[in-house]
């Protein structure tokens, strides 16, 4: 079987997507992916090329694996395959800052939708937006990518009541407001709370959120890790008493899941995305959108009785022990990407 991933190869998500289709089926699988421009003009222009070189290709493939339907999803039609498999990757792919944009990419939402054989759902919380694109049910599959557990493992950390240990692992980009974040963690560090946030990721925010954290007096209290290897976050989660993010909108979160599967303590947006994972004050915390006064109130409620939380750390590792097994999702993924393969070939005969 020859198996063709469209998508940008560094995300993590895209990562355990490949590796684990690797490992099921044995197979080394080929990518494809657009250049990573900066303007605007240059990757409208990047992308006809794209699409122009997948419909001239002589190229043939069993399977083809998209990420993201208004994009790359949108490509793999081009792509000469008996299978073609596409993944939303947030709770809504139609999204754009000019409602010009939002109605361009629910035309090509609903094309691909109708067209693809198969349409990856990694929470129920996505499939409202697929549904009111058009995509026949019978071809959604809900489940999540899963995490490699022989890595993410569990600690039963003892939390010191004195100084906690906080982490960050979203992207530097706006929409996940790590300057508010960092706002509302000074607020934490006037009330006289001792702590220290391991930031991880790179972007472009990168250099005003360093300079705002001397600004807010956070130098003693922030670590700035930048871009790791997804092998080592599972080490960093593992130390972390508390789990951050504070996004405008949601997917299902990997990333999340990472710090469920490891023993940190959810505090994220309330959102109906988190909503589906977080019971709010059993095995997490939701902080009003945007809010940082919120969010600090509930980075202080948590320190004020971590305690009272350790069943929901503890049932956190096992929804994920249940659910988000890497190996097993991804061994079930490519049994029906076999079998769709197997039957179009059949039909073809």
């Amino acid at each position: 079987m020859r198996i063709l991933f469209l998508g940008e190869t560094y995300r993590a998500d895209a990562i355990t997507w490949i590796k684990g289709i690797e490992k099921e089926s044995g197979l080394s699988i080929e990518t494809k992916e657009l250049f990573n421009n900066q303007s605007r003009a240059k990757r409208i222009l990047e992308a006809f090329r794209f699409f122009w070189s997948l419909i001239f290709s002589s190229e043939r493939y069993d399977l083809v694996l998209a990420e993201r339907s208004t994009s790359y999803g949108f490509f793999s039609l081009a792509v000469k395959a008996k299978v073609r498999v596409v993944a939303q990757q947030g709770i809504s792919d139609i999204w754009s800052t000019n409602a010009l944009g939002r109605w361009i990419k629910s035309i090509l939402q609903r094309i691909v939708y109708r067209n693809v054989d198969l349409i990856h759902a990694w929470g129920y919380v996505m499939t409202y937006a697929m549904l009111q694109s058009g995509a026949p049910p019978h071809r959604i599959l809900v489940r999540p990518k899963g995490l490699d557990l022989s890595l993410f493992t569990f600690s039963k950390k003892a939390i010191n009541e004195k100084r906690f240990t906080l982490i960050v692992t979203r992207s530097l980009f706006p929409i996940y407001n790590h300057d508010k974040i960092l706002e509302a963690l000074a607020i934490i560090r006037e009330k006289g709370y001792d702590f220290e946030c391991i930031m991880i990721g790179d972007g472009v925010e990168s250099e005003r959120l360093i300079e705002m954290t001397s600004h807010l007096n956070l130098d003693n209290n922030i670590k700035w890790l930048g871009r790791i290897d997804n092998d080592d976050l599972p080490e960093y989660l593992s130390q972390a008493d508390i789990y951050l993010a504070f996004p405008d909108s949601e997917g299902v979160s990997a990333s999340l899941f990472e710090a469920m599967a490891c023993g940190a303590f959810p505090i994220v947006t309330d959102l109906p995305a988190n909503r589906a994972f977080i019971a709010h004050g059993q095995n997490g915390l939701l902080a009003n959108q945007g809010d940082v006064q919120d969010l600090a109130n509930k980075i202080e409620r948590f320190m004020m009785n971590p305690s009272k939380y350790r069943k929901g750390v503890v049932a956190n590792r096992k929804y994920i022990d249940e659910y988000c097994n890497r190996d097993q999702n991804m061994r079930h993924f490519f049994e029906v990407y076999s079998t769709l393969v197997k039957e179009k070939s059949q039909c073809a005969e």
